[in-house]
């Protein structure tokens, strides 16, 4: 009896996967700004008054995720 390659079927990271893309890409575009104030090539006076608006945003993308991936838990247990 031969061995026969077992076929690897192409798989998709799904949600999570996705989640961790958009998190990293943040991560990099956030690393990005911070370095261009510390190089001063963007006066940190032009990020400042933007600062608060930049932390909303990341709490409402972090609260979006958080319920994206509540439903799909939840639609999983149905």
């Amino acid at each position: 009896m031969k061995n026969q390659p077992t076929q690897l079927t192409p798989t998709s990271a799904g949600l999570p996967g996705i989640l961790r893309l958009t998190a990293g890409l943040v991560i990099l575009a956030l690393a990005a700004l911070a370095s261009l104030v510390v190089l001063e090539i963007v006066p940190l006076e032009q990020v400042v008054p933007h600062g608060r608006r930049i932390v909303l945003l990341a709490i409402i993308v972090a609260l979006a995720a958080a319920g994206i991936a509540g439903l799909v838990r939840w639609g999983r247990r149905s």
